[in-house]
């Protein structure tokens, strides 16, 4: 995939960061500070880079539209952006800095949640 511009890289993070399909107009509504010819624009250019993909269509303001969402999973998306060895030092980073048993329990709670899924689907 191709290099990404800051307002390409800022719209795709909001995109992982809500975690669902949005419509331009959700995403608009969800973030005020963003420009609506821009949003667009970046959309587009999104979409045509390969990152976005069009995940349903959907009522917005009285008229279909389409829902976006990104076309590869967060992890792959570090991976393909910084690298491997660099996501690894971010997950070893997380885990050194948990200081607390609650802290421990909830990462802990995450693995295990997502090792259920993998199983369930294979």
């Amino acid at each position: 995939m191709s290099e990404l511009s800051k307002s390409e890289y800022h719209i795709l993070l909001y995109l992982y960061e809500f975690n669902q399909t949005l419509t331009k107009h959700e995403l608009l509504e969800r973030m005020p500070s963003l420009n609506e010819n821009t949003t667009a624009a970046v959309i587009r250019k999104l979409l045509n880079k390969g990152y976005l993909e069009v995940g349903e269509i959907k009522f917005s303001q009285n008229v279909l539209a389409r829902a976006y969402r990104p076309s590869i999973p967060f992890i792959e998306f570090i991976k393909d952006e910084y690298g491997e060895v660099a996501l690894k030092k971010l997950i070893n980073h997380a885990i050194s800095s948990l200081k607390t048993k609650q802290q421990t329990e909830y990462f802990s709670n995450l693995i295990i949640e997502r090792k259920n899924l993998i199983k369930k689907n294979c």
